[in-house]
């Protein structure tokens, strides 16, 4: 005698057998057949086998498919959608039924978990079902379509746009403040700087983010861990996965926080002594009373500025025309952004050339470059541009000037001056440059040497051609032949003429000419004719 079981298979298989001769085509009762038709809506199921596909006019689903229980495969995600490479239901299997990578191939990372969050739950991006016949779910008007609802989740502003597969207005990739992340499945590997500024972002980065986030990043050796210890010790990992992407912010002092230092999460207020600032009760939006009494002085937020200790950008702006704390406009006087002796001085001269250094040091004897007046004003030649040495900048927040990886240092430039190939060993020395040199590149000088003669850059030997003929021997003076510049040897009476990068040539003999062209004189000169002869 058959037992109740293998009665009912039998039943079921003559029932599907019937069906297959009938409704359906051969081989339907094959689970890679009529569970696509299931999953497609190509076949509405409930016609023949009942509402809740207990049966109806044809046999119930629960009779052939395998389980604990008859009906356990309605609650079992995996049924119907995978499980290969995991056991939570989402892809790879497509519900083509192929196992190849979908049309969203991060499934995996999000319902599994990562260096970077936890494994998260189905409904952060979909109403999720109760069992295989959920409203919405498998009948619905969408057929084939996995519908995105992220309302119950973390971000439930988010949207999903195909054909890119781009998340957008979403908290989980965003920087911490709201739905502001955006995100392609594409993108690849994810770290911390791919949906929020970090330590090493800097103030343009920072800018974005809540806060004095920015001041505290642009102190020396401040890191994330500083201030969210339980979530990341060294801001480049993360230390404890359900803490992160949790839809809150902890604050958990650890590094070189001192013992005692609180955070009061009411009203966002921090209390205690920490990086040599004490904090009483200091708010962490910008109250206007951040900065210790006095600060307002230029001399004490000005040098701070100059030399880098703060970065102003993380409360004033990417630019300093305002975010969290005021627009730097609104103190300083128009005009001050491309003023150069607005922070280099002007205390000796107008050229914003030091004497005053960066730092506010008016002594010029201590200036590290003490030549600086001298170069950009007249002497023996013309007044350079700062060009002649530095990359030269446009404002203030040209890129490499007042915000650069080498605060208060004054990178060298030649590049676009005199002496392209000249180089400075950044304690006074300058060395293959024309401008120091007998007439070509090859001169070399030490800031603070004192002052020049002629014969300092260009002696009687080494001129080149027949000029030590023309000085040694016949006793000529230098403004003989080049009469527009010099009123002797040892006089320049036309500064702008000379280190110009140019050789001017002109008689005092009017006898005589010059070919610059193939550089030759023709001509009677100190009692010889010269015949087209040669330099």
């Amino acid at each position: 005698m058959r037992s109740p079981r293998s009665l009912l298979a039998a039943i079921v298989a003559c029932a599907l057998a019937a069906c297959s001769g009938g409704h359906h085509p051969d081989g339907f009762a094959a689970g890679a057949k009529h569970g696509q038709a299931l999953k497609d809506q190509t076949e509405d199921c409930r016609q023949c086998h009942g509402a809740d596909l207990t049966g109806g006019e044809e046999v119930g689903c629960d009779g052939c498919h395998s389980g604990a229980t008859p009906e356990a495969w309605r609650t079992d995600c995996t049924f119907c959608h995978g499980g290969v490479a995991n056991d939570t239901g989402a892809p790879p299997r497509n519900l083509d039924g192929t196992d190849q990578v979908g049309p969203f191939p991060v499934h995996t990372i999000h319902v599994t978990g990562s260096s970077l969050a936890v494994a998260f739950d189905c409904k952060q991006c979909h109403t999720k079902a109760i069992d295989a016949l959920s409203p919405g779910h498998i009948f619905d008007d969408t057929p084939g379509e996995a519908e995105n609802d992220f309302g119950d989740g973390l971000s439930p502003q988010t949207a999903f746009a195909l054909p890119d597969r781009t998340c957008s207005n979403n908290y989980c990739h965003g920087s911490g403040r709201g739905d502001d992340g955006e995100v392609a499945a594409l993108a690849g590997s994810l770290a911390c700087d791919s949906c929020h500024p970090v330590a090493v972002s800097g103030a343009p980065g920072w800018g974005v983010m809540s806060g004095l986030h920015g001041l505290h990043l642009g102190l020396p050796d401040v890191t994330c861990g500083e201030c969210h210890q339980e979530t990341t010790s060294d801001g480049v990992s993360i230390a404890t996965l359900d803490l992160h992407v949790d839809g809150r912010r902890q604050v958990a002092f650890g590094g070189s926080v001192p013992a005692g230092f609180s955070f009061a999460s009411a009203n966002q207020s921090c209390t205690g002594a920490c990086h040599g600032f004490d904090h009483a009760g200091l708010g962490w939006g910008f109250g206007g009373n951040f900065h210790p009494a006095g600060y307002a002085e230029p001399s004490v937020h000005g040098t701070d500025m100059e030399l880098q200790r703060s970065d102003c950008r993380g409360c004033h702006g990417a630019e300093l025309f305002g975010g969290q704390g005021p627009s730097c406009d609104s103190c300083h006087e128009a005009g001050w952004r491309d003023d150069c002796t607005y922070c280099h001085g002007g205390g000796l001269n107008d050229t914003g050339a030091p004497p005053q250094d960066l730092g506010s040091s008016n002594n010029n004897s201590a200036q590290s470059f003490v030549a600086h007046t001298k170069h950009v004003t007249q002497g023996v030649a013309r007044a350079f541009d700062c060009v002649q040495c530095h990359s030269k900048p446009t404002d203030v927040m040209t890129a490499g000037h007042a915000f650069d990886p080498t605060p208060d240092a004054a990178e060298i430039s030649m590049a676009a001056g005199l002496s392209p190939a000249g180089t400075y060993n950044g304690t006074g020395t300058c060395a293959n440059v024309y401008c120091h040199g007998n007439g070509r590149q090859n001169g070399t000088y030490t800031d603070g040497l004192g002052p020049l003669s002629c014969n300092g850059c260009h002696p009687t030997g080494g001129l080149g051609g027949e000029h030590e003929k023309h000085i040694n021997d016949e006793n000529m003076t230098c403004n003989e032949c080049h009469l527009q510049v010099a009123g002797s040897s040892t006089t320049i009476i036309a500064p702008t003429l000379h280190v110009d990068g140019q050789k001017q040539v002109q008689m005092e003999v009017t006898t005589i000419t010059w070919n610059p062209g193939n550089r030759r004189c023709t001509g009677p000169c100190h009692g010889e004719d010269h015949g087209d002869e040669g330099w």
